[in-house]
């Protein structure tokens, strides 16, 4: 089980009947290559960007050092030791600028959380294999953490994926504007993610009206998408998608923003549709590794010839979402995720003072 959902499982557990809680037992190819424009053009396109410089994929080494590296178990063949083919490293010269980034970029203060130094520790032993990336990543955490005061495993997965392509001081760019600006998601890369809780519950309301039977069987089988949809919305799928996918699933994130996530949601369930609905509600395991796009028991990167992940991305781009459908649900979905979290804010205080309570020893209790 990753870390990456456990915050938000306990936020969707409150109020939630006890048959419907969420357990710990939950939560447990290569794309083609284009030569592209000339180098000439690119290194133009990249002075404009302004920010667009090499990352841990340009530093000599890097394969003899990586080439195990948990962040690369989904690689699939997509970046080689030749290098990062023109065309893309022409693609990712826009990102900045999709992103809306400057290189004023800054998080005022410091980092001074030990606790959050340990977790940074642990992520980044759990995604480098060199000693040298591993303090670049801790480095960068503790540069972006001000911005939130806080740490989500998501926001590590993410960073770790930009610094494969991109120098330390767009990485961190592009982070805080994906912390800050509303056309994305500010607030997923907490510890206790409210607006993610939120978006679940949204993307769960978008499936009750387009994909009825999916959400029989999960209401069913008290599957919540808070049980699942993290790595799809707060981690960016990086270790859901191979790089193939995943790197147009990024890019058109950067493009349209948090709608962008429920587009792919929906794309997803309707792509895995027939296979959900061979299983009984009694098969929740089956149910959460099919909808996890699982790589070891039911989709490997070669599945389909890869083809299968690439589909879903695109279909993702035609799905018709109403923006403004997408707000007032979200709008809907906030106020009773806040009246949940009251509802259990007031049933803590009473179980702490109820706890308060028999501690004290009355003057007629007392030894004489």
């Amino acid at each position: 089980s990753s870390d990456l959902d456990s915050v938000a499982r306990g936020q969707a557990n409150a109020g939630r009947p006890p048959s419907c809680r969420m357990s710990e037992s939950f939560l447990v190819a290569a794309a083609e290559r284009a030569s592209g424009a000339g180098t000439g053009a690119l290194t133009a396109l990249m002075a404009k960007t302004g920010l667009t410089g090499g990352g841990l994929l340009d530093a000599p080494g890097f394969w003899e050092k990586e080439s195990g590296a948990p962040l690369l178990w989904r690689n699939a063949g997509f970046f080689t030791r030749a290098g990062i083919p023109d065309a893309l490293r022409q693609r990712l010269a826009t990102w900045p600028a999709l992103a809306g980034v400057s290189n004023a970029a800054v998080a005022a203060g410091v980092c001074d959380d030990e606790a959050a130094f340990r977790i940074f520790l642990r992520d980044a032993e759990r995604t480098f294999q060199d000693e040298g990336h591993r303090q670049a990543f801790m480095e960068l955490l503790k540069s972006v953490w001000p911005e939130n005061r806080d740490y989500h495993q998501g926001l590590g997965y993410v960073c770790s994926l930009l610094m494969l392509v991109f120098d330390t001081d767009t990485t961190k760019a592009i982070l805080l504007q994906l912390s800050r600006a509303p056309k994305y998601t500010p607030g997923y890369w907490r510890a206790a993610p409210e607006p993610y809780v939120r978006d679940a519950m949204v993307y769960a309301r978008l499936v009750q009206e387009r994909e009825p039977e999916v959400a029989k069987l999960l209401q069913a089988a008290c599957v919540v998408p808070e049980a699942y949809a993290s790595k799809w919305f707060i981690g960016l799928c990086v270790h859901v998608l191979p790089f193939h996918a995943l790197f147009d699933y990024v890019e058109a994130f950067l493009k349209e923003g948090y709608v962008y996530l429920f587009k792919f949601a929906l794309a997803l369930v309707a792509a895995i549709k027939e296979r959900l609905l061979t299983f009984k509600p009694t098969d929740v395991n089956k149910i959460l590794e099919v909808l996890r796009l699982d790589v070891q028991t039911q989709y490997p990167d070669e599945h389909e010839g890869g083809a299968f992940f690439s589909g879903i991305v695109k279909a993702a781009a035609q799905v018709e979402l109403d923006v403004a459908h997408v707000d007032r649900l979200r709008d809907e979905e906030g106020v009773v995720l806040a009246e949940r979290m009251r509802r259990t804010r007031e049933r803590e205080a009473q179980m702490a003072a109820e706890a308060s309570d028999d501690e004290i020893v009355f003057s007629d209790e007392e030894d004489d």
